[in-house]
């Protein structure tokens, strides 16, 4: 199994928690680019015919546009001022040379750049320069964009009365109840809106709360792997390399220390040992009491943690006469989600981990102890020198191992 870095775990986690890039661009079309073009569509249909309509070259370049502005917008850290203005930019600088001053005599055009700079304006401020303004000028944007729709409503009675302007002086009873219909429509789809942006955004900050709190329980591997591939987590045979760190004579000390102090100098601890472990892409790091556990799938990440996690706990642990032995062992262990309904983690568990944990006991403050598993893979790579054979518990031979120089 391809084991992934931790970067690289965190960027699959992001993927999953946030949208993707194609799900954000469809649904820019449908929830703000795409506006102008469907009621332009819409419109032009009505009154030209589909056939006219679909041989209209505007129109093409129209569509263009929009989904350029749509792609941009799709991505997380666009500017939604500039970004709005993409649509009415590129269109107006492809087709006025075409047409000439009589582009700007199409009311079309004029509906697409008002409301655009319109929009683009009320979403600048609400996105980036204003946010606390939201409540007020997300209700106003979906008022403007019904607006859009009674502009090009006006425009299409217009063209059809053949640019009478005196037909709009003589708006009956039923055109004026549906300007006003559509107000009160637009209104409520922008408290709704509103409504649904806080949601999604506390629904957000609570996701990546959990992402948190079930990496620092369970790890970053085993986080992404219960989101992209959950059999990941059933149990299965690896070859791992396993790392432990432990406080020489912390009992003792603690019998003479306040609670308080123990309970910072192990936080000091954790604060020091975590980073330099986690350097060398763990599968896993917990912490009990004194005692540090690191699994990792390669020994040299195996080793080079051990040194980091030695050179950055021993100046601290010093400065109260302690220190920290480690040992570090590896081979096939069962690897996988442990635990009962209410309660679970991942972990590995087996022979390896009991003889890495005897060598670690068995190692005095300030050294490392190798196995001979481990010695025998990275002979070439690394100095060592011999010790006693460990007489281990629960093994009827003694234990070969090595100080790591």
């Amino acid at each position: 199994m391809t084991i992934s870095t931790r970067g690289e775990r965190s960027q699959i986690l992001d993927r999953k928690l946030n949208e993707s890039r194609r799900s954000a661009f469809f649904r820019e079309i449908l929830t703000n680019s795409g506006h102008f073009l469907i009621l332009n569509s819409l419109s032009e249909i009505a009154l030209m015919g589909w056939d006219n309509y679909l041989h209209e070259p505007a129109h093409y370049l129209i569509i263009f546009a929009m989904l350029a502005q749509a792609w941009y917008l799709s991505h997380a850290q666009a500017n939604r001022f500039w970004g709005n203005l993409i649509g009415v930019t590129c269109y107006t600088l492809v087709d006025f040379p075409l047409d000439g001053w009589e582009f700007f005599a199409e009311p079309n055009h004029l509906i697409l750049g008002v409301f655009s700079l319109a929009i683009a304006l009320l979403q600048g401020l609400h996105c980036h320069w204003l946010p606390c303004s939201k409540v007020v000028l997300v209700p106003l944007e979906s008022l403007i964009r019904l607006g859009m729709l009674l502009a090009l409503y006006q425009t299409l009675f217009w063209k059809n009365n053949e640019g009478n302007l005196t037909i709009f002086a003589r708006a009956n009873s039923s055109q004026i109840f549906l300007g006003e219909s559509l107000l009160v429509i637009g209104l409520l789809l922008g408290l709704q809106t509103l409504q649904v942006m806080r949601q999604q955004q506390k629904l957000h900050e609570i996701a990546q709360k959990l992402r948190h709190l079930a990496e620092w329980g369970m790890g970053s591997y085993a986080v992404s792997a219960a989101v992209s591939d959950p059999e990941a987590l059933l149990f299965q045979r690896c070859d791992r390399s396993i790392v432990f760190l432990d406080i020489r004579g912390f009992t003792q000390w603690c019998e003479t220390t306040s609670p308080d102090r123990v309970a910072r100098v192990l936080n000091d601890y954790y604060h020091c040992a975590e980073p330099a472990a986690t350097r060398y892409n763990p599968l896993k790091v917990s912490f009990t009491a004194d005692e540090v556990m690191a699994i990792y799938d390669r020994p040299h990440s195996a080793i080079a943690a051990a040194r980091a996690m030695q050179e950055a706990v021993q100046p601290l642990l010093s400065c109260y006469g302690l220190g920290a032995g480690c040992g570090v062992h590896g081979g096939s262990v069962i690897e996988g989600l442990f635990g009962s309904d209410e309660v679970r983690t991942y972990t590995a568990i087996g022979d390896v981990v009991n003889v890495a944990k005897r060598l670690e006991s068995s190692t005095p403050a300030g050294k490392i102890t190798l196995s001979d598993t481990i010695y025998q893979a990275l002979k070439s790579e690394i100095s060592v020198i011999p010790r006693e054979p460990i007489q281990a518990k629960g093994k009827s031979q003694p234990l070969t191992a090595w100080y790591l120089q």
